[in-house]
């Protein structure tokens, strides 16, 4: 441990230095090709990626990766991160949130939330290099690529994961003039400007890049009571770029980067009730003797609506229709209790419910009944800084600093319909109620040893977030009224290590290792508006503000890699990888020995063969095949403490995981390009943990089959240059969180879809550099599900979010320069 820190300390020091530093060799960091170089004889491409943290060939590394370039994003109409699920086998994007997306990969997702607490996800998302969120409009304009890697990382990321990490990599400046300025319009009042300038101030020393994007476009949801369109588009966002190469061994690239977005809510759609949906107990108050004499019990179920929520109101009130009795109305309000079989808590009946839901299938997807006017307002900011020293021809140094902000304010009813459970209340000036701030700093060492086959990297790693303001959001829920405030600090620190050694020139041998060490701290406080703690300790009964919970955790992961190469063209590698995600804790804590969750592992074995052949056309073949056995999965389950239930993050579950992914691509004919993937997850649990995890069920949000096919043609027209792009992908079935449904006559699973798209593209119209295009998404308007609360049996309702309806619209873009 000494020596490595040694090392690194050496290291930082030259680093420091290097401004100073005469020259000596050209530099070889260099970033992804910005349209997918072609580096290969095949005619097929071979795009660019860096999953090793260098700029390799995708058929030439041992990584299960799917790799779209700036080009692929624009030829596809990728204009929002969710629409990544369409082109990337085993990749799955589920929402609760129309400008968030919950990645799973391999069945791996977003995890679980302990009270107060960031979530650390099995599936990290990177910009320049930095785990950062990335998710919905405006984030995908200018870029060199999108990479998808699969399976367990961390001997060579920032962070650790256990199902796999998706890579945006922003174009970087160049020492030419060029650049772009494009115009879109379509359906729903669709309006989009993008534009980019690529200055070189000074020749081969100083470049500036200048990129943005600013999206407007209506939502496709009304609610039929506020007439407010949901699921609107509206982002302002800004990329500047500032390369710096003092000497042709020095290069500092800075990154200055924002997201402005002001949105109308979710047009969550309820889809099924489930009235008699049970969320505790209410104890009986009266007498042990009076009780037994009227033969009730000392319990009540509490349901969120029964024939006798009205009687709630008499315990306190004596209103117009309250039950009386030889006891009293008091009295009268648990007979009736009794003999409706328990308390409703809502006040609403499950006629209500029931006659909502016929009036919501009889408005069908894209109309609803939302009561309130709801937003979702967020603001993120970036700065990236990424240093590189060549202090020889065979050792780098790399140095990546950033900082990264995000404030969100929003409004949501999570129950799609009845205004009983909300997230907050509608105002004039919304308040931003969470965020994060995030600091990261990241030190390699990049080398190697020709004579002896051998490249290495070592690395440091250090991330620190907090919110950066007080959070605090205020729900209504259940007709009562809080505030919760929450805080948490968390701080990551590992060594990594990996190595690559060429036995032979076929045969070569990988591999690294990565110890971790977290701290995290969180603390969370539920008040009423006066300020009154509203927060129950479940262990003391005591009121308990704020509850606080702090723990470390530590991991030493790793890899092996053997790979081997038939020729240029044939790659074969079989890999084990084991992955951690940290722990965390409950807040507050129902019984002692739940404060704390354990970490959770991974153990991944994969086998892969990367290949390109001639048929008489060219012909890629991507095959992988994997088992990924997950232990200590961390679960939610619910724990009755009090005549209360709690839900716990507990490490309750594991799971066996296993599939494959194929990918081809061919040129059967000049001009004409087509690919397919299919992919297969059989994803089950081996232990049944709550609702989260059953036995032979597949876990939640995870499509067993996934396929996809595309096309593209460019025409052989002499007079014009006409590019012709479609493609088709099906995604099955998948379940909901919530097994229990079945047992209640209720649906467990969101339907199979399958979503078409097309485009069209004339380049060089008119007048060279003027391409105009038109295009259409899911041309067929397809209804989907694409996530929500799909928690009938708990909530009483089931909202849930549709995929977007047809999408069609035009554009114009004019290049200039190199």
């Amino acid at each position: 441990m000494n020596s490595v820190r040694l090392i690194l300390s050496t290291a930082s020091f030259l680093a420091l230095c290097a401004a100073s530093a005469p020259a000596l060799a050209q530099e070889t960091d260099a970033p992804p090709a910005a349209d997918g170089a072609d580096s290969d004889t095949s005619g097929l491409g071979d795009i660019v990626v860096t999953a090793r943290r260098r700029s390799e060939g995708l058929q030439d590394v041992p990584v299960a990766i799917t790799a779209l370039s700036g080009e692929d994003l624009e030829t596809k109409n990728v204009v929002s991160v969710e629409q990544l699920r369409n082109f990337a086998p085993g990749l799955n994007v589920s929402q609760v949130n129309r400008s968030d997306a919950n990645f799973y990969i391999r069945g791996q997702g977003p995890g679980i939330v302990g009270g107060g607490q960031r979530n650390f996800t099995s599936v990290a998302t990177y910009f320049a290099e930095v785990p950062t969120p990335v998710a919905g409009a405006g984030a995908l304009y200018d870029l060199a690529s999108v990479q998808v890697l699969k399976g367990p990382q961390g001997t060579l990321f920032g962070r650790n994961t256990t199902g796999g990490a998706v890579l945006f990599e922003p174009q970087k400046p160049k020492f030419e003039l060029g650049g772009y300025f494009k115009v879109s319009a379509g359906n729903y009042h669709y309006r989009e400007a993008e534009g980019v300038i690529n200055l070189p101030v000074v020749e081969d020393v100083l470049a500036v890049r200048v990129a943005g994007n600013l999206g407007r476009r209506h939502g496709y949801t009304r609610s039929v009571i506020t007439d407010q369109k949901l699921d609107s588009r509206n982002n302002d966002s800004y990329r500047v770029s500032v390369l710096f190469k003092p000497t042709p061994d020095i290069e500092n690239l800075t990154i200055v980067d924002s997201n402005y977005r002001d949105n109308t809510g979710n047009g969550a759609v309820m889809r099924q009730v489930y009235p008699q949906a049970l969320v505790g107990s209410l104890p009986n108050p009266l007498s042990p003797e009076l009780s037994e004499t009227l033969g009730l019990p000392g319990s009540f179920p509490l349901m969120v609506a029964s024939p006798s929520s009205s009687f709630i109101g008499c315990l306190s009130y004596e209103l117009p229709g309250c039950a009386t009795g030889p006891y009293g109305s008091a009295v009268a309000v648990f007979q009736a209790a009794a003999a409706n079989g328990g308390f409703g808590l809502t006040g609403i009946t499950p006629d209500q419910f029931y006659a909502a839901l016929a009036q919501q299938q009889a408005l069908g997807v894209r109309k609803v009944l939302e009561p309130n006017l709801l937003y979702l307002r967020s603001r993120s900011f970036g700065v990236t800084n990424k240093t590189s020293f060549q202090v020889s021809d065979n050792i780098l140094l790399k140095n990546i600093f950033s900082f990264r902000k995000q404030r969100i304010a929003e409004s949501n009813n999570l129950s799609g319909v009845f205004s009983y459970l909300r997230s907050d209340y509608e105002t004039k000036e919304p308040p931003y109620i969470r965020g994060f701030e995030q600091y990261t700093e990241e030190f390699q060492i990049q080398g190697s040893v020709p004579n002896a086959g051998l490249e290495y990297i070592l690395g440091f790693y250090h991330e620190e977030a907090r919110p950066g303001f007080k959070q605090s959001y205020r729900s209504y829920g259940f007709g009562e009224i809080s505030n919760t405030k929450q805080d948490y600090t968390d701080k990551s620190d590992a060594i990594f290590a990996h190595a690559e050694l060429d036995v032979t020139d076929a045969l070569q041998i990988s591999g690294g290792l990565r110890h971790t060490w977290d701290k995290r701290k969180a603390s969370s406080s539920v008040v009423t508006d006066d300020g009154t703690c509203a927060q129950t300790d479940p262990i003391s009964g005591d009121l308990l503000c704020p509850a606080t919970g702090s723990a470390k955790f530590k991991a030493l992961t790793g890899d092996v890699t053997l790979q081997y190469k038939f020729n240029n063209s044939v790659l074969v590698y079989a890999s084990y990888r084991r992955g951690y995600k940290s722990g965390g804790f409950n807040l507050p804590a129902a019984t002692a020995d739940t404060l704390r969750f354990k970490p959770e592992t991974v153990d991944d074995i994969e086998v892969g063969l990367k290949a390109d052949w001639d048929i008489g056309f060219p012909i890629r073949t991507n095959l992988s095949l994997f088992r990924d056995k997950y232990s200590g999965i961390q679960v939610a389950l619910p724990v009755f403490v009090n005549n209360a239930t709690y839900s716990l993050v507990q490490n309750a579950a594991s799971a066996v995981n296993k599939g494959f992914e194929f990918e081809t691509t061919m040129a059967p004919a000049e001009g004409l390009h087509l690919g397919a993937f299919v992919s297969f997850l059989d994803a089950k649990c081996k232990v049944n943990a709550g609702t989260a995890c059953r036995i032979g069920r597949q876990i939640a949000y995870q499509p067993r089959w996934k396929w996809s096919v595309n096309a593209s043609y460019a025409l052989p027209l002499d007079s014009a240059d006409v590019l012709v792009t479609a493609d088709y992908s099906w995604t099955g079935k998948v379940n909901t969180p919530d097994p229990d449904a079945v047992l209640y006559g209720l649906s467990d699973s969101l339907p199979s879809y399958g979503v078409a798209n097309a485009r069209l593209e004339w380049r060089d119209a008119l007048i060279e550099g003027l391409d105009l295009a038109v295009f259409a998404n899911n041309v067929f308007n397809k209804t989907y599900a694409v996530g929500g609360y799909s928690i009938a049996s708990f909530l009483g309702v089931e909202p849930v979010l549709y995929g977007e309806p047809r999408m069609y619209g035009a554009s114009l873009k004019f290049r200039f320069g190199s």
